[in-house]
């Protein structure tokens, strides 16, 4: 298993544990935020740069997945946690 695909494991898990649904769609498994979901693809494409301590994560999730706002304060509270274990 790649860093990225740990990457992927680690965000999505933690997306389960704070009770977003994670659905399967044919880009692999997309957390539903409530109004926008983000899906494998993004989550590669946002691999590693989003772990960067200076990452701006909205910038880099509208780069990779314009027009959803709603994903950014979540996805700050899921990589928060992940990278501090």
């Amino acid at each position: 298993m790649t860093a990225e695909d740990e990457f992927v494991e680690a965000v999505v898990a933690e997306a389960r544990r704070r009770g977003y649904a994670i659905e399967q769609s044919r880009n692999g498994p997309q957390i539903d935020f409530g109004h926008k979901k983000l899906h494998e693809a993004h989550l590669r494409a946002l691999y590693p740069g989003i772990l960067t301590h200076e990452a701006d994560v909205a910038s880099l999730i509208e780069t990779v997945a314009p027009g959803r706002p709603c994903t950014h304060e979540p996805m700050k509270a899921i990589l928060a946690e992940i990278t501090e274990r």
